[in-house]
């Protein structure tokens, strides 16, 4: 298994060096940075911060339950601190829950905003690569180090700018 593996490694360091002019760029980020990623991702951006506002006044419940309860703990019998404590463990449980929602359906309008801008972006990105005669671009992220002038996320977000 081993030998398999460096022997695919191999076979991909010979394709890097053979490969002339390698670029990196950061797909995602262009694409939400554009004029039309702004656009398209305003509305999204409204329902986050509607999310937001919500979690924030829920933390602010649990806040003022926990609060009350430590002023409370020492006049409480021992079956009502039991049973509060209950009810914002609960509390808690609900809004941990609830901020792992948000967050997935936060993520899910983001893709979606990526989702409906990437044919566009792949034209703009394939009309780069023809333009520069580039032999291989790689994600940004995937990159170890790349020299800034090998970077052409900037070139993308023009060209989406630009319509081309």
């Amino acid at each position: 298994m081993k030998k398999i593996l460096g022997a695919l490694v191999g076979l991909f360091m010979v394709g890097c060096v053979h490969a002339n002019n390698v670029a990196v760029v950061d797909f995602r980020a262009a694409l939400l940075q554009s004029n039309m990623g702004q656009k398209e991702s305003a509305e999204p951006r409204k329902q986050v911060a509607a999310m937001d506002a919500r979690l924030k006044s829920e933390r602010e419940k649990v806040q003022k339950k926990a609060d009350a309860l430590k002023r409370d703990e020492l006049t409480l019998s021992p079956a009502d601190l039991k049973k509060r404590r209950m009810e914002l463990m609960q509390s808690e449980n609900q809004l941990r829950s609830m901020a792992a929602g948000m967050q997935r359906q936060a993520q899910g309008l983001e893709q979606s905003v990526i989702n409906k801008l990437t044919p566009k972006g792949e034209a703009a990105l394939k009309a780069i690569i023809k333009k520069r005669k580039l032999d291989l671009v790689l994600n940004r992220d995937v990159a170890v180090y790349a020299a800034p002038d090998s970077d052409i996320t900037k070139a993308l977000i023009d060209r989406l700018n630009k319509g081309k």
